[in-house]
């Protein structure tokens, strides 16, 4: 017993002076040197009502396209957003968001998806709060609110896209956007995002997590007049527009296929 408890005490006396920590559970993670706790996944192994809602059914963006709900389900472990053509032509598509079930300020966002490549669309991950849906003055900055697109893929040009939108969607309207293109390669094979949202503003990596990953780095001071401070909510979803180019038809349905998200809080 005594040789036991002399052993027990070295070894705490080891891991005080080489200054070991006890491992992180399973829901906290270090990303780039900070400890993060998971506030919402979801695997996607079943529909999850309490969490994700189905976005409006209603017109989106300027060819006449629709968000329609049979667009967005759950199956084979996946959330598929499905994009097409109802009978009459009208465009369809799919989204979901976190509206009023989950939202937060600041954060780690790991997604893992996969996209169809189809002309006439794209693909956004994005977040956002009422901040920025009501703000029609203008002038206050991304502070009390803004509109930041995780990423957005037009599979039309290549365009790998993240933005910042500030100051409301009328007339006082600010934007800020960095992009890369992608090669065709790029579309029906899983890929990992990881987008941190902190004070000084915003960054995205892609299929990694060392700074050779990281693809996108924006100031929220130089772009913005500040970082969004205020409580947003995750949306996942895709829009027929011109900007998706001319719509081909015969390369509908196109889909987005989400693996899983997951949502960090940052530990102090």
């Amino acid at each position: 017993m005594r040789r036991i408890l002399v052993v027990i005490i070295c070894f705490l006396i080891v891991m005080a002076v080489s200054g070991c920590k006890e491992p992180d559970s399973p829901d906290v993670i270090s990303f780039n040197g900070k400890r993060y706790k998971l506030t919402m996944g979801d695997e996607f192994d079943r529909w999850d009502a309490t969490t994700w809602k189905k976005c409006p059914q209603e017109e989106r963006q300027d060819a006449g396209g629709k968000w329609a709900n049979k667009c967005s389900k759950v199956e084979d472990g996946n959330l598929v957003i499905s994009c097409t053509t109802e009978t009459d032509g009208t465009p369809i598509s799919g989204g979901v968001q976190t509206r009023r079930a989950y939202d937060q300020t600041y954060g780690l966002y790991h997604i893992r998806f996969k996209m169809e490549k189809a002309d006439g669309l794209w693909y956004a991950f994005w977040l956002l709060n009422d901040g920025m849906a009501n703000d029609t003055t203008g002038g206050n900055g991304a502070v009390d609110g803004a509109e930041l697109d995780i990423l957005e893929v037009v599979p039309h040009t290549g365009d790998f896209e993240m933005s910042v939108h500030w100051d409301g969607y009328y007339e006082h309207l600010k934007s800020y956007s960095e992009s890369i293109r992608v090669k065709n390669d790029f579309y029906d094979t899983y890929h990992e995002i990881w987008y941190l949202w902190d004070e000084d503003g915003y960054s995205l990596y892609l299929d990694g997590t060392d700074e050779e990953s990281l693809v996108f780095r924006v100031s929220g001071k130089e772009h913005g007049d500040g970082t969004c401070s205020v409580p947003s909510y995750l949306i996942i979803s895709a829009e027929f527009g011109t900007w998706g180019g001319e719509i081909d038809a015969s390369q509908l349905p196109a889909r987005l296929y989400v693996d899983y998200a997951r949502v960090y809080s940052p530990l102090t």
